[in-house]
């Protein structure tokens, strides 16, 4: 089966990172699924040469939180900014934050902090054309 390379989770819940993984790799549609616990273990992998085609995104965070990692990410060269920035939401955003995330064009979109195989799926049939993908 056609698969996506890499997938970062960006969370400092190891629960969260440990349940997401793990739905992600019953999916079955990318071969590495990489975590960091904050932004900045994030952007050191990202500007080693990983640049993974999907990055889930927590906002509440120690050392460099989310949007912190979106500013340094922003001020990155282009060869390393390919990838699809899902923000996760564990509680609802303020009005000021929504605003801020819909103005940021790295954040497409807003999931919820605990993927479900079918969120995965639809993500990946949205943003990637994997030949033998079905959305099961």
């Amino acid at each position: 089966m056609e698969k996506l390379k890499c997938f970062l989770l960006i969370d400092d819940s190891k629960a969260t990172n440990f349940f997401n993984k793990t739905i992600i790799e019953k999916v079955g549609c990318v071969e590495e699924v990489i975590i960091a616990e904050n932004g900045r273990s994030a952007m050191e992998f990202i500007t080693s040469g990983i640049t993974p085609e999907i990055i889930f995104l927590d906002i509440n965070m120690p050392i460099m939180n989310g949007w912190e990692f979106i500013a340094e990410y922003q001020k990155l060269e282009d060869v390393f900014k390919k990838s699809i920035i899902i923000l996760m939401l564990g509680a609802e955003l303020s009005d000021a934050e929504r605003k801020k995330a819909e103005e940021s064009i790295e954040i497409k979109e807003f999931q919820q902090k605990m993927l479900t195989k079918e969120t995965v799926c639809k993500i990946v049939s949205k943003y990637f054309s994997l030949s033998n993908f079905t959305n099961t």
